[in-house]
């Protein structure tokens, strides 16, 4: 049962890196187009509430990492 627990253990922490990896590309890619709120647009404010949506998501998942490696 405890080689059940680190097997599951190992396969989540490689699932979760796999995933930073992806939205820590995405989030670069767009910090690279990223200028700012720009008061005369409409879409800037939704592309800004995207890019602080991924830079949470970059967070949450650098978190939860931390924390099955402190395990």
């Amino acid at each position: 049962m405890r080689k059940r627990k680190l097997f599951d253990k190992e396969k989540r922490l490689k699932d979760l890196e796999i995933k930073l990896s992806f939205y820590e590309g995405k989030l670069l890619n767009q910090m690279s187009t990223y200028r700012g709120i720009v008061s005369e647009s409409v879409a800037s404010p939704i592309k800004h509430q995207e890019l602080i949506m991924l830079y949470t998501h970059v967070d949450d998942l650098k978190k939860e990492i931390e924390e099955l490696e402190a395990d």
